[in-house]
């Protein structure tokens, strides 16, 4: 660990030189529990005439900030619903002082509420914060009742494609829940269980600083968890349904008790889910120099029930030390069933037919204690934290193979059970020291531990019963150690706000298989700069400059070389030869009113991780290769939708171009596809209180990996009514109206040919109903991340 903090004291000096003095107004808004208050809105107002010239919000941790201001004199401005307004002394900024940090303010609850005021104004869908991209789901009718995979599609330009995600075209996000990584889990599958009624916003961000994890050459996406943190005690409780082809529904509550220096809060939700999904194959190849085709049809109905719970507090232990401890879970069980029929040479050879049992039992549990101490009112600050997660997984399936030939039929059953228990440990220091001029530069240091020991067991039914089959079990143990170390200053130099930032992180990996009687180590050590620039040209008109090296390592079951059985035509495998896929990329960008409005995007990835498609003899099997290069160019383009007070809304799209050139299989493959993705999101505001919300994607043809999709969308509809003074809420949605999201491809490369449709239960129509118990005063919560942030995801708990 000591070598890698010498990079941080070699550089601190130099970074500390690039501070230079400008005109700032900086400041903090605590509540009275010494509590940062998030997103005020701060207006900065000229003297006499307390017109105001500057508009921020105050982040996460109730900072606010004003570059650029020239002398004069002036007075600040706090408002916020739940508190009474805020005036700050006057002061004075001049040529020799031109800058001003003033002092920590205190805002108190509002004498009393409002009971006869409609307030219409609402958080917009879409806006940006602290340089993310915040998307503010909980406000969205139409993902009322969903899951947090759903909620997670209003992320501008993320696609769904099978169990993989991309945005703007690339893969490598790192997908974050209240700060922590699910890289250890399979994470659509854990989305696809979430309820989204959990969620209160989406940041992503495209560029992420020296203080995240180098994992997430696309972004990260950090999925904020709904925690209440309002005086007194109080809390929610919601029902929701609802229907596609099979019924669905669940419950939620959550609660909290806040006096004092202690808030106590907790959750707990439970859902049902029955769903289905369809995949159709067709294949040709030529076996013994005979052309011969597979027409495959895979019908898979699953019924899944999820249980979260979420227990935590906050103790301020002094005006100073705050000390959390955050303990959380959830259980699914999941039954799914599933029917292949398989057709060869249009059944004139033969024809297979697969009914299939599996129970996938999961068991998470995590705990986090955290603990902060505030060395100085200007925001010089200490905060420590320590995770501990366990998961365990189980696939249980049974399968029946019918046989028919020419020459008869036959039976065959097999069974296979995989069990996956991970441990993962992780602990971190992060250091934030205040410049005095709105400036900060912050070092930190962690460790994390993940051991990952998988068990796969294969048998046949024989004549004397079940019979273990040894040539396709497997045990393979996967151990991974991190060590990291960064350092970051962000600092407002000749008018630029400059963020920079290096990060080194030490690797060593081993890979075990057991059948394979291989092991496959790694040892290495790579640093990761990044740099951001943010310059205003008008008053409303800015630009963004950004430059990332990133990393993304291959997950646990990708590397995992069990083979999964699905019929005896189709199987799954793992690469235990996967290598880590290297991202360099570079951004710049025009914002209005700091949304971002254009923004041109170049990324080189060496050894890109991909999901392959290869046969042998007559199996086709899934897997994860490196294909050597991917070369991503891309332009975003967004605008808003305002129509009168009763529209608005944004629109936009993503043009881009993926370019892949690899050695596969023994041949070179060149290809390159030219896409875009149109998304447009609005809200209607009806007579009577009624919102609308009207929300879409148009996906045009592209490439990812191998396979060649054609072009598919969605459109969205959602209703939402508030009734009792806002105590109660009811939504209703209709997702994929027109039921356009099914994914079509191809996979044309050598002696492959093969056609895919995919369909899931996209086209649904769920009913929600909220209600709001006891104070419910706006308090601002304490956010936090925890150490997990890039561990705990990167195995799937079962291969689909």
């Amino acid at each position: 660990m000591k070598h890698l903090l010498t990079f941080c004291l070699a550089a601190a000096p130099t970074m500390l030189a690039c501070a230079q003095t400008t005109g700032q107004v900086t400041g903090r808004l605590l509540d009275a529990q010494q509590q940062p208050v998030a997103f005020v809105t701060v207006l900065l107002q000229a003297l006499p005439d307390t017109l105001a010239v500057r508009a921020a919000q105050a982040g996460a941790d109730g900072r606010y900030a004003f570059a650029g201001v020239g002398a004069g004199r002036y007075r600040l401005m706090a408002t916020m619903l739940g508190y009474e307004r805020y005036y700050s002394s006057p002061f004075e900024l001049t040529g020799g002082q031109p800058s001003a940090v003033l002092p920590v303010a205190q805002l108190r609850p509002a004498a009393q509420q409002l009971a006869s005021v409609q307030v219409t104004g609402q958080r917009p869908l879409l806006e940006m914060q602290g340089g993310k991209l915040v998307v503010n789901v909980a406000a969205s009718p139409a993902t009322a009742g969903g899951t947090a995979l759903e909620a997670l599609q209003k992320v501008p330009g993320l696609l769904v494609m099978g169990n993989r995600l991309s945005l703007a075209g690339r893969e490598g996000l790192t997908i974050l829940l209240d700060g922590r990584t699910t890289h250890y889990t399979d994470v659509v599958s854990v989305l696809k269980d979430l309820p989204s009624s959990n969620i209160e916003r989406i940041e992503v961000l495209s560029q992420p600083g020296a203080a995240y994890d180098a994992a997430g050459s696309a972004g990260i996406i950090n999925i904020i968890l709904k925690k209440n943190a309002e005086q007194g005690t109080n809390g929610t409780v919601g029902l929701n349904g609802g229907y596609g082809r099979f019924g669905k529904g669940g419950a939620t509550l959550d609660g909290n008790h806040r006096a004092g220096g202690l808030n106590v809060f907790g959750s707990y939700g439970y859902s049902y889910r029955r769903t289905y999904e369809q995949l159709n194959t067709d294949r040709a190849l030529a076996e013994v120099g005979q052309p011969r085709t597979y027409q495959q049809q895979s019908y898979q109905p699953r019924t899944t029930h999820v249980n979260t719970a979420r227990l935590g507090a906050d103790y301020a232990l002094s005006p100073r030390q705050t000390l959390g401890v955050l303990l959380s879970g959830y259980t699914t069980r999941t039954i799914v069933s599933a029917e292949n029929s398989i057709a060869v040479n249009e059944g004139a050879l033969g024809r297979t037919d697969t009914r299939s049992t599996s129970r996938r039992p999961t068991d998470s549990y995590t705990a986090n204690l955290n603990y902060k101490l505030a060395l100085s009112p200007q925001g010089r600050a200490l905060t420590l934290d320590a995770d501990y997660s366990r998961y365990i997984t189980a696939n249980d399936t049974r399968l029946t193979n019918r046989l028919q030939t020419n020459l008869g039929a036959a039976t065959q059953q097999l069974g296979f059970e995989q069990q996956t228990a991970i441990r993962l440990a992780s602990a971190k220091a992060d250091y934030l020291h205040p410049l005095g001029t709105g400036g900060k530069l912050a070092t930190g240091a962690k460790i994390s531990a993940a051991d990952i020991d998988s068990q796969l067991d294969f048998s046949a039914l024989a004549a004397g019963g079940w019979q273990p089959d040894a040539s396709r079990s497997d045990h393979f143990r996967y151990q991974e150690r991190i060590a990291a170390a960064y350092l970051s200053l962000d600092q407002q130099v000749a008018g630029v706000q400059v963020q920079a930032g290096l990060r080194a992180e030490q690797t060593h990996s081993v890979a075990t298989s057991m059948a394979l009687d291989k092991t496959v180590a790694r040892d290495y050590l790579q640093l990761f700069p990044s740099l951001s620039l943010d310059k205003p040209l008008t008053k409303k008109l800015g630009a963004t400059l950004g430059y990332s090296h990133r990393i993304d390592r291959p997950s646990y079951q990708d590397l995992n070389p069990s083979i999964v059985y699905l019929d005896p035509y189709s199987q799954q495998r793992g690469n235990p030869f996967l290598r880590p896929q290297l991202t360099n990329s570079v951004q710049a960008g025009l914002t209005y009113q700091k949304q971002p409005m254009l923004l041109l995007a170049y990324t080189r990835t060496t050894e890109a991780i991909s999901l392959a498609t290869a046969q042998q003899d007559s199996v086709l099997y899934q897997t994860t290769a490196n294909l050597g290069r991917l070369a991503n160019y891309s332009a975003t383009l967004n605008f808003p939708i305002s129509l009168g007070k009763r529209v608005s809304g944004y629109g936009g799209t993503i043009v881009y171009y993926n370019q892949y050139r690899s050695e596969y299989l023994g041949g070179q493959y060149d290809n390159g596809q030219l896409s875009a993705t149109f998304y447009l999101q609005t809200k209607v505001s009806l007579p009577k209180g009624i919102g609308l919300e009207v929300s879409g994607f148009l996906q045009t043809a592209g490439v990812n990996g191998l396979l060649n999709y054609r072009p598919f969308g969605a459109l969205n509809l959602g209703v939402q009514k508030s009734f009792w003074h806002d105590q109660a809420q009811l939504r209703l949605a209709a997702t994929d109206a027109l039921f356009t999201s099914q994914q079509r491809g191809t996979v044309r490369y050598q002696d492959l040919n093969v056609r895919f449709f995919n369909q899931t239960e996209s086209q649904q129509v769920r009913l929600s109903f909220t209600y709001k118990l006891g104070n419910q005063a706006l308090r601002a919560a304490r956010k936090r991340t925890t150490s997990l942030d890039e561990e705990r995801g990167r195995v799937k708990t079962d291969k689909e």
